[in-house]
């Protein structure tokens, strides 16, 4: 059975831009860091956390019993850190890799936007040719 089997196409698509969402400000993160010595740039494994809410994994079941907690149902980004080259300042962050991940995550967000219109515009013209 594949990992997304009987998830709905929307949801599906709306948590994928909310996982790119989340994508892009880890990216942005380690462009800002670029000159931040010793700094070690992060991952976010996109598949395990877009799994991850899917299946309902990615919150923390606690109670809140102020209203000064935090919200613990934002969702949990599953992060990777693979760091192997280091500039003189220990920064392991490459600008040049950042951007192409950046461009790379930007079609993604584009493409599963324009799916979901799509799929919006398909139900719409179903539901104008009923009448």
């Amino acid at each position: 059975m594949t990992p997304y089997a009987g998830v709905d196409t929307t949801r599906l698509l709306v948590e994928a831009m909310r996982v790119a969402q989340i994508n892009h400000r880890v990216i942005a993160n380690n462009i800002a860091n670029v000159d931040t010595p010793h700094f070690n740039p992060t991952r976010l494994n996109f598949q395990g956390t877009l799994r991850s809410i899917i299946e309902g994994r990615e919150n923390v079941p606690l109670r809140r019993t102020d209203s000064r907690h935090l919200d613990t149902r934002k969702q949990r980004p599953q992060f990777e850190r693979l760091a192997f080259l280091s500039k003189n300042d220990y920064n392991k962050v490459d600008v040049d890799e950042e951007m192409v991940r950046l461009s790379e995550n930007t079609g993604k967000y584009t493409t599963y936007g324009s799916l979901l219109a799509k799929q919006f515009d398909m139900v719409k013209k179903m539901l104008t040719n009923l009448r």
